[in-house]
This record gives structure tokens, sequence and C-alpha cells, in this order.
């Protein structure tokens, strides 16, 4: 999963830390002070209080959203800005399962289980989609050929519109790619759907980042403000159906009473839904997919502004006679956790009554240059002397070491290092980092392009021009390295992180104004710039954390770098990293995927940072939720109480 971002954010989504308004009275209560009525808020985890081996079914388990990171956002065809794991992972998906589901244990593979049809077979360019039978919507409906066919026109009808006056809709859409790389999409079957590829792709690829876009609609949404329609059937009725859908999905007020977001097809029903984040589900009794004989009945959200006001909760979980009521998953500041032992995974667990497990997600850690800023800044961003510079601040060894306490791993180029996979490049697996923390590089590079350092504030372009040692097309005489950067708020390593890189940064004359906003209001500010919206696109540069591969789970990088993507947010253009990408969409071989990202990760086309644990995870005893996908998926239906 992309996005204003347009994936994300761990789907490619955007995940603040990437992931995830006025925070309402829980977020407020997160304070010390207010333990007591952020609980009764919460509501009693009717769950046991002491941990036991007997499962036993029923409770209401309570679990702690990423600081500042709700979910926004109900209708699964999302577009940019709500285009997030917040939204997607921990809410949409909870309630409309994707065609299908990636994630089998901790590996980000295809899930045959949780899908709702069975792997596509391939003969030549034809492709076969065999739906199970056994699936319902919640109104009695089967999921079927036609709630697929729903999905893809609305993709066909969205893509035709798409243009720079008129956004794309769905937040995964890359302009050239699904849908418009298939034709003679049609059902031959109740349950079975046959496409047509234009050109012959990797199977792998097509089936991990083209159909795993695709969630299954039914047919009470296939209609508008004035009633039924048929965009199942026909692609030019799509249109207003999504304006009718878009508009339903921003009236949030109505979310767990909405005749249309109530017929579900997941595990899960929302009862009630608060914009401060405060979301309860009841399990859905009409749920036609595999649950464990033991589950619990309800299932709570709830916000957080910081880590720390959601540490506070997890320290107080058993004391004060509220130890029935406590937060039963939450998640460990890296600042507050002591650091593992040489060659083990964890540290000693700080909170009594909890396990501590990491999780790592499936994804990128990196933030972007806006290439397409409406100031010269965009031309100083596009030399790459300048890029290899700023990398040279960025010290990710030290950020793991220190504020991150040893949990986390550097990133090397455009497909994640940990967990490890085949995808990533045997060059780059061994590597290291290539740009380490250096201010004599940056320095040299910067002096040796033109730049004149003065003993305190920023450097000033001197040397205007193209040559290899002048500053660079469009950069002027005069114009100095000043710039504005955002990044989420609310977790204390990035913010760490960000005060060093600064730090480091005035030191070799890089005047970096940096400024924390919510999760929610820093991705509506960070938006793909067309070449026609430059003029209005001030954004220069911005850290929401990572971006989670899905709903493109092979790491093939036409999602976030290729020029046309949405996801590609601060506009990066590279003819070769196209031609790379394209070879590795068409190859069944893992060499082509290698080039290309051997290719790139000496191009920085973003500021590569490290990669911290989506989340070090407390869970209560008295729960048992099994190991968490690395594609950030959740999955309650599968928890259950202990005693």
């Amino acid at each position: 999963m992309r996005e204003g971002l347009a994936a994300v954010l761990t789907r490619a989504r955007r995940r603040g830390r990437r992931d995830r308004r006025a925070r309402g009275v829980l977020a407020l209560c997160c304070a010390a002070s207010g333990l007591a009525l952020l609980l009764a808020a919460c509501g009693p985890t009717d769950g046991p209080s002491a941990a036991g081996d007997t499962p036993v079914s029923g409770g209401t388990a309570t679990w702690a959203e990423s600081p500042s990171s709700q979910p926004t956002w109900i209708f699964p065809f999302a577009p940019s800005a709500y285009f997030s794991v917040a939204n997607t992972d921990d809410f949409e998906y909870l309630m409309y399962r994707p065609l299908y589901w990636f994630g089998t244990g901790t590996k980000p593979t295809l899930n045959t289980q949780l899908s709702l049809a069975d792997p596509p077979t391939y003969h030549g360019r034809l492709v076969t989609i065999k739906l199970k039978d056994n699936y319902r919507w919640s109104n009695g409906e089967p999921v079927d050929a036609q709630d697929v066919l729903f999905w893809i026109h609305m993709e066909q009808a969205d893509a035709a519109l798409s243009s720079a006056t008129k956004p794309v809709g769905w937040g995964g859409y890359i302009p050239g790619y699904f849908p418009n790389n298939v034709k003679d999409i049609k059902a031959v079957g109740t349950y079975e759907i046959t496409m047509v590829m234009k050109s012959s792709y990797s199977t792998a690829w097509f089936t991990g980042n083209e159909l795993s876009q695709i969630t299954p609609m039914p047919m009470a949404w296939d209609r508008t403000s004035t009633g039924k329609s048929d965009c199942a059937a026909v692609v030019a009725d799509c249109t207003a159906v999504y304006d009718y859908l878009y508009g339903q999905s921003t009236d949030t007020a109505s979310y767990a009473t909405s005749k249309i977001w109530s017929v579900v097809d997941g595990p899960w029903r929302l009862t009630s839904f608060s914009t401060s984040g405060l979301d309860t589900f009841s399990y859905n009794t009409h749920y036609s997919g595999q649950v464990p004989a033991h589950h619990i009945s309800k299932f709570t959200e709830v916000p957080f502004i910081s880590e720390q006001s959601e540490y506070t909760v997890l320290q107080a979980g058993g004391s004060g006679g509220l130890s029935s009521q406590k937060l039963d998953v939450g998640y460990l500041p890296t600042v507050d956790a002591p650091p593992p032992a040489a060659g083990a995974q964890l540290g000693q667990n700080p909170l009594p009554g909890y396990h501590l497990s990491a999780l790592y997600e499936w994804g990128l850690s990196y933030y972007p240059y806006n290439f397409r800023n409406n100031t010269y800044r965009r031309f100083v961003f596009s030399q790459l002397y300048f890029r290899k510079a700023f990398q040279h601040l960025v010290d990710q060894e030290g950020v793991i070491n220190g504020p991150l306490h040893g949990y986390g791993k550097v990133t090397t180029g455009p497909v994640g290092n940990y967990p490890v996979t085949k995808y990533l490049s045997p060059k780059l697996r061994k590597a290291g980092d290539p740009f380490a923390l250096s201010l004599g590089a940056a320095r040299r590079l910067l002096t040796s392009h033109g730049w004149t350092i003065p003993a305190s504030g920023p450097a000033t372009c001197t040397k205007p021009g193209p040559a290899s040692n002048e500053c660079g097309t469009g950069i002027k005489a005069g114009d100095k390295l000043t710039f504005s950067m955002i990044y989420a708020s609310g977790i204390d390593w990035m913010e760490s992180a960000v005060k060093e890189l600064v730090s480091n940064a005035s030191l070799v004359g890089i005047d970096i104004s940096a400024t924390a906003e919510g999760f929610d209001t820093l991705i509506t500010q960070v938006v793909n710039c067309t070449a026609t919206a430059a003029a209005n696109c001030g954004w220069q540069l911005a850290d929401w954390g990572s971006w989670t591969y899905a709903p493109d789970y092979l790491p093939t990088g036409e999602e976030l770098f290729q020029t046309t993507s949405v996801a590609n947010f601060g506009g990066y253009s590279n003819a070769r990293n196209n031609q790379l990408i394209s070879k590795t969409l068409h190859s069944s071989g893992l060499g082509t995927l290698y080039a290309w990202q051997n290719y790139l990760a000496g191009q920085l086309p973003v500021v590569w940072t490290p990669d911290a644990p989506a989340d070090l995870l407390e869970t209560a005893d008295s729960l048992h939720i099994g190991p968490q996908a690395s594609t950030l998926a959740i999955t309650p239906e599968d928890w259950y109480f202990l005693k």
C-alpha cells in the first residue's frame, strides 16, 4: 500500500511512526492524573485479571493506537490523504477483507487461509481468480465475482478521470499499472473472474502488487444518493457511486450506525466511533471465515497523544484496584526499553504483568525531499552531491544505539533490511551504511560544489552554475542552505533523531527549521505535487517514520520511486531508475530486482533512516495474541484470554 501522502501508510502505506484530532477526552485522560477516567472510558476488559493457561471465549481486549494516529476513514477505496496503516490495517480490514491477504505468521507472504480467493492461476497472459464460495456479507449475500468487479470497475473509472486537476481517488494507483495493464475483465461464473494482462509480467509481482489492491465491495454499496446504481456492471456508473461513498465516508458521526458501512464480510462490526480515536468493535457472528475455537467478543482501540502517555497507563496496569481494567496490548517506548544483551533480541521487560515482543514491519524507513518544492530548494535537492552530503548527517548507528536503545537496523537502500528476505540485494545486505555519519565528508561535498560555509549560519552559493565545481542548475548566487522540515509528533526516538540531524546540519552550514505535527495533520500537507501544482507546494522535508509495503507487497519500487506514482511524494524522477523498475516487473528472477536497488541506493532519492521496530509490543499475560504480522495487519479475532 499508496497518498496527500498517496501507502502508505506499514499497506505500501505510510505509518506514523510512519504511522499514524483535537484529541478528545480520552487522549487527554492518558496523562497520569487521568488514568482512572481513561480506563472508565475504555470500559472494563471483561476478560480474566490473572494469567493462566486455559483459553476462554469472550471478553473485551483493549489495544493502544500509535500516538496521534487514529483511524479517520472507513471507505476501503481510500484516497491518498487517508491511505495509512491506521485506516487500513488497524480499521478497515477488521470489517472488509481484501481479496488476497498477505501475512503468514511474521512473514510477508500470501496467506491462502485468510484470502477470499484461491491463489490466482496464470496461463500465459490469462489470469483466473476463483473466489471461495463460503464467504458471505453480514446481510447474507455471497462475496462473489460481482463484488470484485465492483472494485475493479471503480478503479477503471477513477484511472480514466484522474488528472492534475482531479486527484486520484485510490491512493495505490500508479498510471499505467493496474487496472490500465489488463483487459477483457469479466465474470465467467458466480465465483470466477478472468482477465488478460497486456504484457507478460512476473506472476509473483502481479499477485503481490496488483491483485493485492482489490477489496471486494458489497452490492449494498453500489448506489448513489438517488438510489441503486450498477457500477459492478457498467464502468460509467462508477464515478457517481464513488462520489456518494466518498461523501458517506466524510460523515464520521454515522460510521457506527450507517446502513452502508454495517454490511461487512470481516470478523468485526463497528459499534462506536469517535474522532478522538476511541473505537469499539463487536465480533461479527455472521463471519464465514475460519476463527479459533476461543476468541474475544469485543475489541477496543484506544488513542494516545504520545508514547509516554500510553506508557503511563501500562505502568499503572494492575495497580490501584484497576487490575481488571488494564490496557491489554500496548507498546514500550524505545527510549524506556532496556537495551538487549549481546546476542539477545530483547532486553528485560520493565513491566510486570505483560510480556514483551518486538514487531518489525515489512517496509522501508525513509523520508522524502520535495523535488517539486516551489522555491529554489527543489534545485538543491536535485543535486546528487547535496543528497550525499545530507545523508552523511544522518547518524543511523548513533540513533539505533542511542534513543532506539539497540532496537533497529540500518537502512541501506530502497528495500528494507529487516525482516531479512530474499528480496534484499546481497550487496546491500553486506554493505553496512555507505553514508555513515561524517561531518567532514558533508562539508567537503558542499564546499567543492560552490558553497561557502561561514563560522555560523547557513552556507551561501558563491559559485552558481552547472559545472562540476559549481552549485548546480537553477541555484543562484546568494541562495542559502535553509530548509523547513515537518515530522510526526509523539515518537520520542524520532524527535531525538531530528534534533541530532538539525544539530549536525548546523555544523556544516545547513539550517533546518523543524516542526512537529500530529501524523494526521502532517500527511495532509505532504502532497505529491504535479508540475502544474508546484506553485502551491511549499513543503520541503517531511518525516513520518516509515512506509509499509502494502498493498504492494513486493518491494519492486514502482509505487514509491517511479516518476508517475502517486506515492512518490517528493516527485523524484530518474529515467534509469524507471527503466530498471520496469525490468523487475517483467522478470521472474531476482537479478533485475537486485540491479535496480543497487543502483537506486546510491542515488539517494530519499533520506534513508533507521528501521525502528513498528512496536515493542507489551501484551497482558492474561491475553494470547500470537505472532504479529510484519505487514502490520492485526487479527484480534484470533486473540483469546487465559484463565
